[in-house]
């Protein structure tokens, strides 16, 4: 029998996160891992039988790689906290690696759902992909020390499944302007942490094309008011990024002390 794994990584708390564990009963073990654990997410670590990997991970790299090491299965299934895993989708993972996959990762649709409504179109940019290499051979995959980082893969593809992973990126369309400031903030910060600032010049030609991408290329047109503001936000986020970094380099901000960055971009819920 291969054994698989399941990776779960959180800041410190996460709302969904009941649910998102609830759906992982299948795999062989669960491997929480939380920045600054509170009570409440050791409580939930204990109710669905998952093992806790709880230190100081202030970096999104540092979790998901301290995680990997945890893991003890020959493939991990990497699952965001907002995500779920139905009993269709966790049945072809199992199938899949019982035929003994000769490559190394697998690429997982995510069905990404904004006030509880599917939303096909238009993502692949800051805000979230249509798809992901969420299931690997251990070791596979590799993290750098940042507050965003998807990992570096390393051997070959072993193909795509045809189940999704569900995700639900935000309650309203509020929501995902919330998503862009955080992430907008963090990509900032990464920014001057590395010295590779953006000019806002070289942040606004980067977002036209992220727009592009996100309405034309991944037919964000075909949503309707929902696939335009999403390649909106995705145009908006490294513009977004590029001045909080030029203002935090300008304000003379250690690199090594990065503070708390405030919204940039308000909307009303609806």
């Amino acid at each position: 029998m291969v054994k698989l794994s399941a990776l779960v990584c959180v800041e410190n708390d996460a709302p969904s996160l009941p649910g998102c564990l609830k759906g992982l009963g299948f795999c062989d073990e669960v491997v929480l891992v939380a920045d600054r654990a509170t009570p409440r997410v050791q409580e939930i670590a204990r109710r669905y039988g998952a093992r806790l990997v709880a230190g100081i991970f202030p970096l999104d790299g540092q979790r998901r790689a301290a995680g990997a090491e945890a893991c003890a299965g020959d493939w991990i299934l990497e699952v965001e906290a907002d995500e779920t895993v139905d009993s269709a989708l966790a049945w072809e993972i199992r199938a899949s690696l019982q035929m003994r996959p000769r490559g190394d990762w697998f690429d997982v649709p995510v069905a990404n759902h904004v006030g509880g409504r599917f939303v096909q179109r238009g993502w692949g940019g800051p805000l979230g992909p249509a798809r992901s290499a969420r299931l690997y051979r251990r070791g596979a995959k590799r993290w750098s020390p940042r507050r965003l980082d998807s990992g570096v893969l390393s051997g070959a593809p072993a193909g795509a499944l045809k189940g999704a992973l569900r995700r639900d990126v935000a309650a309203d369309t509020g929501g995902l302007v919330d998503r862009l400031n955080r992430l907008a903030a963090l990509a900032a910060e990464d920014q001057v942490e590395a010295g590779r600032t953006l000019g806002v010049g070289s942040g606004l030609a980067t977002g036209l094309g992220e727009f592009a991408r996100s309405y034309l290329l991944a037919r964000g047109w075909r949503e309707g008011r929902t696939g335009l503001l999403l390649a909106l936000l995705n145009g908006l986020h490294p513009v977004l990024a590029a001045s909080r970094a030029r203002d935090a380099v300008e304000d003379g901000r250690p690199s090594h002390a990065p503070q708390p960055l405030p919204p940039v971009l308000k909307l009303g819920a609806g």
